[in-house]
């Protein structure tokens, strides 16, 4: 079974009203497989978007349902020569991203997403990027 780190880029196409029906289809099937991974991070992401009390309950309970990736504290020497590596190949990206694309390249992982710097990490690295139909 492959797992899925699905990145907050995707989870906000997925919560919007407007979002790309795509991403609402692809992770709608993904929760119902229970295949869906993300660090706690992704989960502040969505969790501090909330309009109202009402919808952080909605939200958290969607996210209720999915495995967390822990990191230990080797996990950030790691990612500083994984973000120092990026830099010297001429990628510079947020950390925010650095860390959700190690983490899924450690975990051995498909990283679904909707952000262009994630997308270069993968030119430059092992990212594995969830194939989108059509």
């Amino acid at each position: 079974m492959i797992e899925v780190l699905v990145d907050s880029s995707a989870w906000l196409e997925f919560f919007k009203p407007s979002g790309k029906p795509l991403f609402k289809e692809i992770i709608a099937g993904l929760i119902k497989e229970q295949v869906i991974v993300i660090p706690g991070i992704i989960k502040v992401e969505i969790l501090r978007g909330s309009r109202s009390h009402q919808e952080y309950q909605m939200l958290d309970n969607t996210l209720g349902g999915v495995r967390y990736l822990n990191v230990s504290e080797v996990f950030w020497s790691r990612l500083s020569f994984f973000n120092h590596d990026l830099s010297r190949k001429g990628v510079n990206v947020p950390l925010p991203d650095a860390y959700i694309a190690l983490l899924a390249i450690e975990n051995d992982v498909e990283l679904l997403h909707y952000d262009r710097h994630l997308d270069l990490i993968a030119g430059k690295t092992k990212l594995k990027v969830f194939k989108l139909p059509g």
